[in-house]
């Protein structure tokens, strides 16, 4: 039985020097490992890079810009709105033109006795024509005229003459207003006047009362009958007139007092007020 101890135990010892020598042997090789599959390839690591791209959009309106992103890129829309605003301009006023250069004239109005005239005459109609020239730039002008009255009679002295006749033939000086003007406005086509002058009067069939104490008058008033011949006196007159203007026409209305003395009578005065029109 020893001979059998003893293989047994030698082989013991040989496997385990021969162990030793594999783990030493083992600890001597490198430490890095390389990887082996199955099929005997490499092992490929891979890294995924993600780029991302914006787009922007951006809306202009009038005023403000809107910018809208989308997913992925961003584009740059630009609008334009253009707004068209229809404006009706109105046609521009016409012209105002106001009274300037020369102009004739014509009218009709009433005529009212006063003063000495007054008793024995009563109001009637009366016409006028007229020559005149007014400045743009002065606010003088000049007038010459003709007024015709035909006076009604007083029934208490009618019996003593028909039909009285009044002639006045003045050359005035016109002044405007333009003050007045201005304060209504700039499209005001009004133009007041004032006028005054003298006056050369003619007459016939005409009653005139006489001077208190006088005799040859009759009736409670003194009053001397007319005569068949033309008379005439010189006399002054003064007036306010205004006037409109369409183009080179002139709408215009005045009232004057008119007034002449005689040798044995008080003022007669007379009062024409005159509507008519003058074309410059």
């Amino acid at each position: 039985m020893k001979p059998v101890r003893a293989v047994v135990f030698a082989v013991g010892a040989a496997v385990l020097v021969a162990a030793n020598a594999v783990s030493a042997s083992a600890q001597a090789r490198s430490s890095l490992r390389i990887p082996i599959s199955k099929e005997g390839q490499a092992t490929v690591r891979v890294d995924t890079v993600t780029v991302t791209i914006y787009k922007t959009d951006t809306l202009r309106l009038q005023g403000r810009v809107d910018t809208l992103r989308l997913q992925g890129r961003t584009d740059t829309v630009t609008r334009t709105l253009t707004r068209v605003d229809t404006i009706f301009r109105a046609p521009p006023p016409a012209p105002i033109r106001l009274p300037t250069g020369f102009y004739l004239g014509a009218g009709g109005g009433v005529y009212a006795p006063a003063g000495s005239l007054f008793n024995p005459n009563s109001a009637g109609p009366s016409g006028q024509v007229q020559l005149g020239w007014a400045s743009v730039t002065q606010p003088w002008g000049f007038r010459i005229d003709g007024n015709y009255a035909k006076p009604g009679e007083d029934a208490l002295y009618s019996q003593y003459q028909a039909d009285p006749e009044v002639v006045n033939l003045s050359a005035d000086l016109t002044i405007s207003l333009p003050w007045f003007t201005h304060a209504l406005g700039l499209s005001s086509r009004f133009s007041p006047y004032l006028l005054a002058g003298g006056s050369m009067a003619m007459y016939k069939n005409l009653p005139i009362r006489l001077d208190e104490g006088l005799s040859g008058g009759v009736g409670p008033a003194n009053v001397a009958p007319g005569s068949n011949e033309w008379s005439k006196n010189a006399g002054w007159n003064v007036g306010l007139g205004g006037g409109v203007m369409w183009g080179r026409t002139q709408i215009f209305v005045e009232s004057r007092l008119i007034a002449f003395d005689t040798d044995n009578t008080p003022m007669a005065r007379q009062f024409p007020t005159i509507v008519g029109i003058n074309i410059f």
